[in-house]
């Protein structure tokens, strides 16, 4: 057992090397920048580390089979291990949300119900600090669901400090990336492609240095696909729940899950997300005013939202023009999920079906992404486990651009404008979008030759 896993890593040198090579623009990119946010240097230096990234993905899509699937995933964990200790440590996050996460923890660590207040509430004046002054939107109420709180207020407990948040952040991520590899081992797939997930420069950013909770979600979300494939109703069920309660963008799978889950499965996901929010209800309507807050109001890089509501700003005022344009968006999600739906249930084969449900939760995270009106770099995190089972250069090269969003930040930091810029959008969204449509319009055209699509033979959009 030891001679092939250390024959395995005795071939991995090349990977080793990109691994190595990876490091070194991260460590150029935190010694240039300081990944401070107001500065066009991130933007240009982000690239290094993620043309090493690209690189290391090419090599894995030319190579075969390895001597040890073992040893060359430990390579791909490992690294991924050095990359976030690279980063858990620079100066300052790009994100403000890590200090509202310490805030709602020291509000509900004192024993107080979070969503009963906004931080600028009278009530709260005792527990102002420093780290106060860095909270954004302190007029409103939390967004965060229950499970997020309960880690929030344990890392203020264990020390009352933002950067113990950033390491939850990492150990959640790392430890999705151990359920990603047992996912693709279920699937008889190389251990390998988590490095899709694994080695994302956008994702070492978005945990290792803004700490977003994002990673708590994703763990959960792929520990219910894991469940779902050893056909494990209820605790898939239970973990989407879960899932739910730590970031609210799970939900998305929960209609497509139902077929799998059955009556007890549905009644189980219910239960879990009711028992957490039964202890916060005396907030009223506190409990999801945040939330409420957010979802009609934030407006912020999306891609094609923004072609919709601009085009009906036309026609009509603003206001009229925002609320159509999310009607739409709402019906046309909506609808594609139907048709997700339908499609899955003319499905027969009991192996096709586990496959087919990874792929439309893929398109389905997808269609969210497109025609969300909101779309912070981080929400991209959320598609990239997928992508370790379905290629698209697209999506890949997505999660690389979407970095050009942070140009609003030099504005917002120098003057306190936040201002989008059109060529940021353009050079942001172009690329991907026109290798996606590459990508759909040479699947239709082997589609139609009888060419077998598997899970990385297939070109998935």
């Amino acid at each position: 057992m030891l001679r092939p896993f250390l024959t395995g890593l005795a071939k991995s040198k090349a990977l080793i090397g990109l691994g190595f090579l990876l490091e070194a623009g991260l460590l150029l990119l935190l010694r240039v920048t300081g990944i401070y946010r107001g500065s066009y240097l991130l933007e240009v230096f982000f690239w290094l580390p993620f043309a090493a990234y690209l690189l290391a993905l090419w090599w894995i899509s030319k190579t075969g089979k390895p001597a040890s699937i073992r040893a060359t995933s430990a390579l791909v964990l490992l690294f991924a291990l050095v990359f976030q200790v690279t980063l858990l440590f620079s100066p300052s996050p790009l994100s403000d949300d890590i200090y509202r996460y310490n805030w709602d923890g020291k509000v509900f660590s004192h024993g107080l119900n979070p969503y009963a207040h906004s931080p600028d509430a009278e009530q709260l004046q005792p527990l102002v600090d420093a780290n106060w002054q860095k909270v954004q939107n302190r007029n409103v109420h939390t967004f965060y669901p229950p499970l997020s709180q309960l880690f929030f207020a344990a890392g203020y407990l264990i020390f009352p400090s933002p950067f113990t948040l950033r390491l939850f952040s990492v150990l959640f991520y790392l430890l999705s990336i151990g359920v990603l590899i047992l996912i693709l081992k279920e699937l008889g797939l190389d251990g390998r492609y988590s490095i899709v997930y694994a080695w994302s420069p956008l994702a070492t950013i978005e945990f290792a240095n803004s700490g977003h909770i994002d990673s708590l979600a994703i763990l959960l979300t792929l520990l219910s696909f894991l469940a779902l494939l050893k056909r494990k109703s209820a605790l898939s069920a239970a973990a989407l729940g879960l899932g739910v309660l730590a970031k609210f963008y799970p939900l998305l799978f929960a209609g497509l899950f139902l077929p799998r889950w059955g009556r007890k499965g549905a009644l189980v996901f219910a239960g879990v997300v009711i028992a957490f929010y039964l202890p916060f209800l005396g907030a009223g309507a506190g409990l999801f005013q945040g939330f409420s807050y957010f979802t009609g109001r934030g407006l912020f890089n999306g891609s094609l939202f923004p072609l919709l509501s601009g085009s009906l700003g036309t026609m009509m005022e603003k206001p009229d023009a925002l609320l159509v344009s999310k009607a739409l968006v709402g019906a046309i999600f909506l609808g594609f999920l139907a048709y997700l739906l339908y499609s899955y249930s003319r499905s027969h084969r009991q192996e096709g079906r586990d496959l087919l449900l990874l792929k439309y939760s893929f398109w389905l995270t997808g269609a969210f992404l497109l025609l969300s009106p909101t779309v912070h770099p981080w929400y991209l995190t959320w598609v990239l486990p997928l992508l370790c089972l379905f290629r698209s250069a697209g999506w890949i090269l997505l999660t690389g651009t979407v970095i050009l969003a942070r140009f609003i930040y030099i504005g917002y930091e120098a003057a306190g404008t936040w201002q989008e810029t059109g060529w940021v959008r353009v050079a942001e969204y172009a690329p991907p979008y026109l290798l996606m449509l590459y990508g759909l319009v040479r699947s239709i055209r082997e589609r139609r030759k009888g060419s077998p699509e598997g899970i990385h033979g297939g070109k998935s959009p």
